[in-house]
C-alpha cells in the first residue's frame, strides 16, 4: 500500500494516536482473557472465572469500560487529524499560478463576500490566487515531513476524505484524479474548484446574504406639504419582511483573469427581483476592466455594502444624495499599495424606469478614489476586526451627468435599490410645479461631490461624510422657473461612531446625519447595538432607534419615506454565507 501510494514510512502519516488506540486493545484483550498459558507444550486452557471473585469481576469490567471510552476518545482525535491532514495536503497542492492576480478585487456588486482588509466596497471576493493555508513548521524532532506538491500526496489527501482508493501508478492522468475540487467552504461555498488554474481555468462559487426586518415607525405628524404644494400624509408603519436576500454566483472562467459575477437581489418589501452582475478582467492589481449592471461609486457608504453598515442600514443623508445601480463600464485597481481607485461611465445617476424608451442619450460619469495610509482598514465601518494600531481611511467622490425628465417617471422605480431626484423638501424635482406655480423641469446638470474619513482602533471607530450637490443649467418643459431657483446649492453629511465594549461580540453606536438645501432641510439621530453572534460578521443582530426630522430621502429598502416625521425603530438579524 505505501509502496503505490510512493509516500514513504506511513508513520509520517498515521497520527501517533493510532499507536496508543492499538496498546489499548492489546490491554483491553489481556483484561478480558485470563491468563492460561501452554505449559511444557500442552494446549491452553480453556478461560475460566473459577477463584475470581464477584467484586474482581466488576472491577474488570470497570477497567474495561474505561478503557472502551478511551478507545472511543482517541478514535475521535484520529478522525480529526485524519481530516485536518487532508485539507492540509490538498492546500498545499494549490499554489498559486499567477502572482499579478493574487490580490484582485471584484467590483462592487450588492452580496457577497469583501475581496480583502484593503477595500471596504461591496465587493465578493475574488476567487482566484488564493494564498495556501498557513501552517507551522513541524518541531525538528517530527517525522519527515510529507511530499506535499507530488499528485500521489494529492491523491492521498482525496483517499483520506472519500475513503477510497487511490488510482494505481500508469494509469491515464483523467483516470488518477479529478481535474476539479467538488465542494467546499472559503468565504462561501466553492461548488468547483479546479486543481490546475492552467490547465482547467474554471470556478464556480456561491454566496447567500439574508437580512430579515423589523420596522416601526410611529409619526408625530400627520401630513405634510411638499413644495408644489400637494398635501401628502404621513403613516404609521409596523412590519415584518425580508428585506434584502441575494444569491450571487461568481469565479472566472477561461482564464483566471477573467472574472464573472451574477447576483440576483430579491426583497419581500417591494416583492420584486433585480438581476446585477459583471464581467471584467485583471490586466493586473493596477488595472481592471469591466462592465454589466453595477453600483455606480458616486459616495462610500453607498459603496459600502449594506451588510456593513453601523446600523441597520446606509443614513438618511446618503439615501438622499447617493446615485443607485446602472448598466455601465468601469475601470479600477490599487497601482499604490494602499492607494485605490474606482471610475466609469454609465447610464444615469438616477433610473427610474426602463431604459429602451430613454428621453436622451446623455451619460453619467463618476470616480472616486481612496487611501488608507497606516494599513488595511477592513470592511464596514464599527471595527470588528478590533485592530491593536490606528487606521484611517480618506478619500472622495465627483460624479456629473445631464439629466432629463423620463417618461416612466410616473411607474416609479424598476429597481428598489435606485431613487430618483429630489429637492430638500422631499420633492421629486421633475414633478410639475415643484420649483415654481405651473413649471415644469425637463432637463438640468447635476454635479455631486463627497469626501469621506473614517478611522478604527481597539473596538472604537469614528466616520464622516461630507455631500454637496449642485443642480444648474436648466430648462423647463412647461412653464418658466423662477429666477431664484435656476440653481440649487444642496449639502449635507453623516457622523458615526462606535465602541466594542465586548470586542468582536457587541458594538454600541450612535449617529446622526442631515440635508440643507433652498426648499427646508431634514435630520436624524439615534443610535443602538449590533451583536455578532459567533464573534465575526457572518451572523449580526441589530437593534436601532432614531428619530427622523422631517426625510428628504425617499427609498423603501432604507426605510425612509418623504416628509418622515417621528421614530423609527429597526430590529434586525443579518447572515451572511
Amino acid at each position: 500500500m505505501r509502496r503505490l501510494l510512493g509516500l514513504g514510512h506511513l508513520s509520517d502519516f498515521v497520527p501517533r494516536a493510532s499507536a496508543r488506540t492499538f496498546r489499548l486493545i492489546l490491554a483491553a484483550a489481556c483484561l478480558i482473557t485470563p491468563r492460561s498459558p501452554a505449559i511444557g507444550g500442552e494446549p491452553a486452557q480453556p478461560p475460566s472465572s473459577e477463584g475470581l471473585s464477584a467484586t474482581e469481576i466488576d472491577e474488570r469490567f470497570r477497567r474495561l469500560e474505561g478503557m472502551v471510552e478511551e478507545l472511543a476518545r482517541q478514535n475521535q482525535t484520529l478522525m480529526e487529524e485524519n481530516r485536518k491532514l487532508a485539507a492540509e495536503i490538498r492546500s498545499r497542492s494549490r499554489a498559486p499560478t499567477d502572482p499579478k492576480v493574487a490580490k484582485t478585487q471584484s467590483p462592487p456588486v450588492e452580496g457577497g463576500p469583501p475581496i480583502d482588509a484593503g477595500t471596504s466596497s461591496d465587493l465578493p471576493e475574488a476567487i482566484v490566487g488564493e494564498e495556501p493555508w498557513p501552517f507551522e513548521a513541524p518541531p525538528s524532532d517530527a517525522p519527515a515531513p510529507f511530499r506535499s506538491f507530488e499528485p500521489e500526496a494529492r491523491e492521498f489527501a482525496e483517499l483520506l476524505d472519500s475513503g477510497a482508493a487511490p488510482s494505481m501508478p500508469g494509469e491515464p492522468p483523467e483516470i488518477r484524479r479529478s481535474r476539479f475540487f467538488i465542494g467546499d467552504y472559503d468565504n462561501g461555498f466553492v461548488l468547483v474548484e479546479p486543481t490546475d488554474k492552467q490547465r482547467t481555468p474554471f470556478e464556480l462559487k456561491f454566496n447567500l446574504t439574508t437580512e430579515v426586518r423589523y420596522l416601526g415607525f410611529a409619526r408625530s405628524r400627520r401630513s405634510w406639504t411638499d413644495s408644489a404644494g400637494v398635501v401628502r400624509p404621513i403613516s404609521n408603519r409596523s412590519f415584518f419582511s425580508l428585506n434584502r436576500s441575494s444569491f450571487t454566483f461568481g469565479g472566472f472562467a477561461f482564464s483566471p483573469r477573467l472574472q464573472y459575477n451574477l447576483t440576483i437581489l430579491t426583497t419581500t418589501t417591494t416583492n420584486q427581483t433585480i438581476p446585477l452582475g459583471y464581467v471584467s478582467y485583471v490586466f493586473s492589481d493596477a488595472f481592471v476592466l469591466g462592465g454589466g449592471n453595477n453600483k455606480i461609486p458616486g459616495t462610500r457608504e453607498w459603496l459600502e455594502s449594506y451588510r456593513y453598515q453601523m446600523g441597520a442600514d446606509r443614513t438618511m443623508a446618503t439615501t438622499y444624495f447617493r446615485p443607485g445601480f446602472s448598466p455601465g463600464v468601469w475601470i479600477r485597481g490599487e497601482p499604490r499599495p494602499g492607494f485605490f481607485y474606482y471610475g466609469g461611465v454609465y447610464n444615469g445617476l438616477y433610473l427610474a424606469g426602463p431604459l429602451t424608451n430613454r428621453s436622451s442619450a446623455d451619460m453619467s460619469y463618476t470616480a472616486n478614489i481612496w487611501w488608507e495610509p497606516l494599513g488595511a482598514f477592513g470592511p464596514g465601518y464599527a471595527d470588528q476586526e478590533n485592530h491593536e494600531r490606528l487606521v484611517l481611511r480618506t478619500g472622495g467622490a465627483l460624479s456629473h451627468q445631464r439629466i432629463h425628465r423620463e417618461p416612466s417617471l410616473a411607474g416609479g422605480v424598476t429597481n428598489p435599490e435606485n431613487t430618483v431626484l429630489r429637492i430638500s423638501d422631499g420633492t421629486q424635482i421633475f414633478e410639475p410645479g415643484a420649483l415654481g406655480p405651473g413649471a415644469t423641469l425637463g432637463a438640468a446638470n447635476v454635479t455631486l461631490l463627497a469626501y469621506d474619513l473614517s478611522l478604527k482602533r481597539r473596538g472604537f471607530s469614528l466616520s464622516g461624510e461630507y455631500f454637496g450637490r449642485w443642480i444648474y443649467g436648466m430648462t423647463a418643459m412647461s412653464g418658466t422657473i423662477p429666477s431664484d431657483h435656476t440653481q440649487i446649492f444642496d449639502t449635507g453629511g453623516l457622523i458615526q461612531g462606535s465602541y466594542s465594549p465586548i470586542p468582536r461580540r457587541l458594538d454600541l453606536f450612535g449617529r446622526a446625519s442631515m440635508v440643507a438645501g433652498p426648499f427646508g432641510q431634514g435630520s436624524e439621530y439615534g443610535g443602538g447595538v449590533n451583536w455578532y453572534v459567533f464573534g465575526n460578521r457572518n451572523i449580526r443582530g441589530n437593534f436601532e432607534v432614531k428619530r427622523v426630522l422631517h426625510s428628504p430621502a425617499d427609498n423603501p429598502l432604507s426605510g425612509y419615506m418623504a416628509g418622515d416625521f417621528g421614530t423609527m425603530y429597526f430590529l434586525q438579524l443579518m447572515a451572511d454565507f
